[in-house]
């Protein structure tokens, strides 16, 4: 890409990649050939859009470059919320980033301590469902371990946005619903849904089941009462907020968009902040629950190989009947190497967006105003230009070797984003699929239906997890269900 004055040049030229291709197990190998045969960057029309899809070769420029391209517009337009941004310029995704990095970040520590005890007992209930050991009557099906996290994280989330005075297992259904519902509506499973006709009535449609079945009876009519109920409570303790500490981010909300305002200005702030709310419950639980799922079905796969290495880790990080917490999360090498070379390999198509704020020029490629910028994040991942021979092999410790940890993006490994709009919650993310992954592993023997799982979404592996039976049964060589 350069800054050059002149803009002269070719438009991208466009490649028609037929939907039963994206929808199979080729798509990934198929649109990296079409950037090999015809440059840095295509235009692939999708879904009643032109998708103009970028070469690794480039990802660091688009992606760093916040004079030339947006990611609030992007980020609208692709999960088909572009109508907000004639309204809000971006200032739904500035507000939930900085209530992230400044709030969440910064009491990281606090945030662990509160919600470790809820996975605790979701894992508690769990062990319990099971025969013991000296039963010996195998291995149990559980055909629902995806849901199971996803109530898990949601109420861990329940805990962490709105605070345990409203913790239990009737708001956290009812934030996981509303989750699912957010993915649904923000088009998550567009390449397997979609109408091949009137994909925009698709989009309508599709949006406003979400809004009107799931997302308003579920929490605005069910969740909103209570907080409102409650406000004034929540805004003395946001108030009274100090560094470090626990607070519940509606509480911190409060004191931005509620505090000192009245009549219809302080009715205007608080939906503001419920709005936000929806925003976070969606970012902080579906893709944190896709991508553990993913990891926990590869470590099943490979436990063989990796896990007692893993095991051993943990015994000397976080002895029996402990607590983890920020400082043992972190000193889990080994496993934070297994996260991230999952993520580097489970074939993500899509990843970071990012839409022209005028025309550029990426390349010998002219790219207009408003152009929906992808990169492929799967050729970043595993071209022989950042990885040599080696990028379709799956090495689960080599970045624990390369003092590389899961968080940390680079042009080379973009799951979480490259430069200003990075995800804020990776952090927050790893630290929860490594509470799970442990939970797992600590206190079952785990095995997949099978030996085998389903991709059900090859071009969206990111935010689509595969469908996979696993197989459980207590620990038979400790005690840890009674212990932890």
């Amino acid at each position: 890409m350069t800054s050059e004055t002149s803009l002269d040049g070719p438009a991208p030229p466009v490649v028609h990649i037929p939907r039963e291709i994206r929808r199979s197990i080729k798509v990934n190998e198929v649109y990296s050939k079409a950037l090999d045969e015809h440059g840095p960057v295509i235009v692939v029309p999708r879904h009643g859009r032109n998708e103009y899809v970028i070469d690794h070769r480039y990802a660091h420029e688009v992606l760093t470059d916040t004079k030339n391209f947006t990611f609030e517009k992007a980020a609208f337009e692709l999960l088909h919320l572009g109508f907000l941004a004639l309204f809000d310029n971006g200032a739904f995704v500035h507000d939930i980033d900085s209530l992230v990095e400044k709030n969440v970040q910064p009491r990281m520590n606090a945030i662990i301590e509160q919600i470790f005890p809820v996975f605790q007992e979701y894992f508690d209930r769990m062990t319990d469902e099971l025969p013991n050991p000296d039963c010996d009557k195998g291995f149990v099906e559980f055909p629902d371990i995806f849901y199971r996290i996803q109530l898990a994280v949601a109420h861990a989330m329940v805990v962490m946005i709105l605070g345990k005075a409203h913790a239990s297992s009737i708001v956290a259904g009812n934030f996981a619903a509303v989750a699912i519902a957010m993915a649904s509506m923000t088009g998550m499973h567009e390449n397997t849904h979609e109408w091949a006709w009137l994909p925009w009535l698709w989009v309508i449609t599709n949006g406003f089941s979400a809004i009107f079945f799931t997302i308003i009876p579920r929490f605005f009519f069910r969740v909103v009462p209570m907080l409102w109920r409650a406000r004034h409570e929540h805004l003395e303790n946001g108030l009274a907020a100090r560094h470090g500490e626990f607070v519940p981010l509606f509480d911190i909300l409060l004191t931005k968009h509620y505090h000192g305002k009245t009549g219809l200005s302080a009715l205007a702030g608080f939906f503001r902040c419920v709005i936000l709310c929806v925003g976070v419950i969606f970012a902080s639980i579906h893709q944190t629950v896709v991508a553990g799922f993913w990891i926990l079905i590869k470590l099943t796969q490979k436990q063989d190989e990796y896990l007692p290495a893993i095991r051993q880790e943990w015994e000397s990080v976080n002895p029996l009947g402990e607590s983890l917490t920020v400082k043992k999360l972190t000193e889990l090498t080994l496993l934070d190497s297994f996260m991230r070379e999952v993520l580097r390999t489970k074939g993500d198509s899509w990843g970071p967006v990012r839409q022209t704020t005028k025309p550029v020029r990426v390349g010998p490629y002219v790219l207009p105003k408003d152009a929906m910028c992808i990169v492929l994040i799967s050729r970043a991942h595993q071209h022989p230009d950042n990885y040599g021979t080696m990028g379709t092999v799956f090495d689960g410790f080599q970045w624990q070797k390369k003092e590389r940890s899961a968080v940390q993006g680079t042009p080379e490994f973009l799951t979480f984003g490259l430069g200003r709009w990075a995800c804020p919650g990776r952090q927050l993310a790893i630290h929860e699929i490594k509470i799970i992954l442990y939970m797992f592993f600590s206190r079952f023997d785990i095995k997949i239906k099978g030996n085998a799982f389903r991709v059900t979404n090859t071009i969206n592996t990111t935010s689509v997890a595969p469908e996979a039976t696993l197989l459980l049964r207590r620990r038979q060589d400790i005690g840890i269900a009674t212990a932890v």
